[in-house]
């Protein structure tokens, strides 16, 4: 039996084990006997094909059979998430359109968006946290960088490197900013629409590096298709890819920011109906076949109470507005 076996199989009994009522007081549809009579809907602020929608369209299989009633997926990309949002502040508050989201839209915007369309404590009611998402820092299979230690010298270099991102102010363009100003490096940025593109571009050699989420980039090194640097955001070293240095190991623990994915819905959202929908996010995204695709993909299942959720949006949108104003970035 092989070592990643055993991890997934001690990850699944783990997720297993763990009682829902432990994240909260546990709700059932006695708690909210009125809901759902209707269709779900569940934003996604990111285009079709991603990470986020395939993990979205997963848990709305859960959520309709455990609800017995539609939960429909609505993709609605654009302005660093705040399309969804906005489309999602306009709802009603009655439980029926859930926001999926990552730490750009519900934390990383305040410090990006001077005017920025909404307010995340004020509008939004914090549901769970997901996943937490470690990521790679991965470079073209057969480009210039072949270590750690020529990617540091050539971004020092007079000639620099260029890295690319999501986009402007996604969390790779901001990691990668840290990044450049920890090494003192001359980097350039360029933003893409998605990660897609940037992931085409850089294992075509016309970018030298980017930060992409593990369940893209495993599979590129896995394949010889690109050669990762670095893991961000775990704390040991991917038993997927166990050749990989954190990014700790090498230094810069300081950049071990991991990223990590939840749901909110409309504040105002009646207590009851915001406690059923919690419970049963918890239930789907714990389901042995959902722990163990995000598991083999790098990611760890990880979801907290309301409250436990609602702290660290709160604390990740101090820090990143700390980092984002120490960077420079900001986005109109």
């Amino acid at each position: 039996m092989t070592t990643s076996t055993l991890h997934r199989r001690s990850v699944l009994r783990a997720a297993a084990a763990l009682p829902l009522a432990s994240l909260g007081r546990f709700a059932s549809a006695q708690d909210a006997p009125h809901y759902p009579t209707r269709p779900i809907t569940w934003v996604v602020p990111y285009p079709a094909g991603g990470f986020g929608d395939a993990l979205s369209r997963m848990l709305t299989q859960k959520l309709s059979a455990s609800l017995k009633t539609p939960v429909i997926v609505d993709n609605r990309p654009g302005a660093g998430g705040q399309i969804g949002a906005n489309f999602v502040k306009q709802q009603p508050a009655d439980g029926y359109t859930l926001f999926y989201g990552d730490l750009g839209p519900f934390s990383m915007n305040a410090g990006l968006y001077p005017k920025l369309s909404y307010d995340m404590p004020k509008d939004f009611l914090p549901l769970t946290r997901l996943l937490m998402s470690p990521c790679l820092l991965i470079v073209p299979a057969n480009g210039r960088v072949k270590s750690w230690q020529d990617f540091v010298e050539l971004a020092r270099s007079d000639r620099g490197l260029n890295y690319g991102s999501y986009g402007m102010g996604s969390q790779p363009h901001i990691w990668m900013e840290m990044l450049n100003r920890e090494i003192k490096g001359r980097m350039t940025h360029v933003a893409y629409k998605g990660g897609a593109p940037a992931v085409q571009d850089l294992m075509a050699g016309h970018i030298d590096a980017m930060l992409d989420v593990t369940p893209s980039s495993i599979p590129l090194v896995r394949e010889n298709k690109a050669r990762a640097l670095a893991v961000v955001g775990a704390e040991k070293r991917l038993p997927q890819v166990p050749q990989v240095p954190t990014i700790g190991e090498l230094g810069m623990a300081s950049l071990n920011i991991p990223g990590w994915t939840g749901v909110v819905v409309r504040s105002g959202t009646p207590e009851p109906i915001a406690n059923l929908l919690h419970d049963e996010l918890v239930k789907a995204v714990q389901s042995p076949d959902v722990v163990q695709r995000y598991t083999d993909l790098g990611l760890a299942v990880a979801p907290t109470s309301r409250a436990a959720f609602g702290e660290l949006i709160r604390t990740e949108t101090a820090r990143w507005g700390q980092v984002i104003h120490d960077v420079g970035v900001r986005l109109e």
